[in-house]
């Protein structure tokens, strides 16, 4: 059964993994600004989520006519390839 050194080169970079974990210092990593809470205001009305929510989908619909053209260009480019060199 020989591996080539590669179970044991996996078993090692497990261990080390595991030291590192172990060595972390799990002190800095809770949140000095835990007790803060963010607070935003609702400054946009109604009207202006529903402009907005219009603009990203024509924006959505216009690259996604961009992508299907493109994919067609390749594809139709790649069909001519194949037909030429059948």
């Amino acid at each position: 059964m020989g591996f080539g050194g590669s179970v044991q080169s996996m078993i090692t970079i497990l261990k080390n993994n595991e030291k590192m974990r172990s060595k972390r210092n799990r002190k800095t990593f809770k949140g000095s600004c835990s007790s803060v809470k963010l607070q935003f205001p609702n400054t946009a009305t109604k009207q202006d989520l529903k402009k907005i929510k219009k603009n990203i989908q024509s924006e959505q619909k216009q690259l996604q006519v961009k992508q299907m053209l493109v994919f067609g260009f390749v594809f139709s480019i790649l069909i001519t390839l194949v037909i030429m060199y059948i």
